[in-house]
């Protein structure tokens, strides 16, 4: 195979830097704002698309079992006709409390909304995790703009494997205490 070899010439310099430039803002070029790791881009694209179903079709339910107790929190609630303990597939969500969401009512979740990328990190010891709410290989981190706060998405090679609304550090906290562990951004928040 013949490798391409630009011709050393000085009237043509212009001509390779018109094409670079042009190459630079072409739609098809990869925006600034991902990390070259498809499976984590792809939740940055769906998240920044505003569309609830390109995230909803990234979530990737684990199984968990259901548990009869009554009260917030914990794993998944069994329905009348589940003995405690069976398997339900489900998506963590941690907020001020954690529960799941069941695979049958992903559907309903209304993603986003009008949201900015903050920052991609890849998840460490710091990162709250248990057989209930695992956390992801990275976080990719969203800023709301409507409510104002942070949605932060744990995922995997799988897919999203867990949401966490505002939980754990802040944003600009996560990143004061560990920027080495920033992939990309953390990106200004718009204004």
């Amino acid at each position: 195979m013949t490798r391409f070899k630009a011709p050393d010439h000085p009237l043509l310099a212009p001509v390779l830097a018109a094409a670079v430039l042009l190459a630079a803002c072409n739609p098809a070029a990869p925006p600034a704002e991902r990390t070259g790791i498809p499976y984590v881009d792809a939740v940055v694209e769906a998240g920044l698309s505003g569309d609830p179903q390109a995230l909803r079709d990234l979530i990737h339910p684990g199984d968990f079992p259901c548990t009869t107790r009554e009260g917030l929190g914990g794993p998944p609630k069994c329905l009348p006709d589940e003995p405690d303990g069976t398997l339900v597939r489900s998506l963590p969500v941690i907020g001020s409390e954690g529960w799941h969401v069941r695979q049958s009512d992903i559907d309903r979740w209304e993603g986003l909304g009008d949201a900015d990328l903050f920052g991609v990190y890849r998840t460490g010891s710091d990162t709250f995790s248990d057989e209930l709410y695992p956390a992801g290989e990275f976080a990719v981190v969203f800023t709301l703009l409507d409510p104002d706060g942070t949605v932060t998405l744990q995922v995997m090679e799988d897919g999203i494997v867990r949401i966490d609304h505002g939980f754990g550090p802040s944003a600009l906290e996560a990143y004061a205490q560990h920027p080495e562990d920033f992939i990309l951004g953390p990106f200004p928040p718009p204004g």
